[in-house]
Formats: C-alpha cells, structure tokens, sequence
C-alpha cells in the first residue's frame, strides 16, 4: 500500500510539487465562495484518490482579511 501525498493546507504550487515527487500526477478543482472574497492565494484542502497514480486536489482561495476570534 502506498502512502498518499499529505497536502492539506498546502500553497498549490507547493502542493503540485509534492503530488509530482510521490508519483502522483493531479487534477485541480477550485471551489468558489458565494459572496465576494479577497483571497489571491490558492490553498489545498482535499487530495482524493482518483485512480493508482492520479488525484484531485480541491483548492480554495485563501481569505486573508479575516481573523480568528
């Protein structure tokens, strides 16, 4: 069994490449928010397992101008 690449919260690029090093060659889903958003940076949140040696990554744009409480 192999081990799958452990990407979340990952910068895409960075992400990307770490998918490559593994083996992994991945597809990229963007997930939009509703509402208007300010985020310029691409983050991972799900790497999924699509077939032996493929995966998907779903990214969302990082929102930066929110805190937490």
């Amino acid at each position: 069994m192999s081990q799958l690449p452990d990407v979340i919260g990952f910068p895409l690029e960075e992400a990307i490449e770490h998918c490559k090093t593994m083996g992994y060659t991945v597809n990229i889903l963007l997930a939009r928010p509703v509402r208007e958003f300010s985020g310029e940076k691409l983050r991972v949140v799900r790497f999924k397992l699509v077939s032996k040696n493929k995966g998907e990554l779903t990214v969302v744009y990082e929102d930066t101008m929110k805190g937490g409480g």
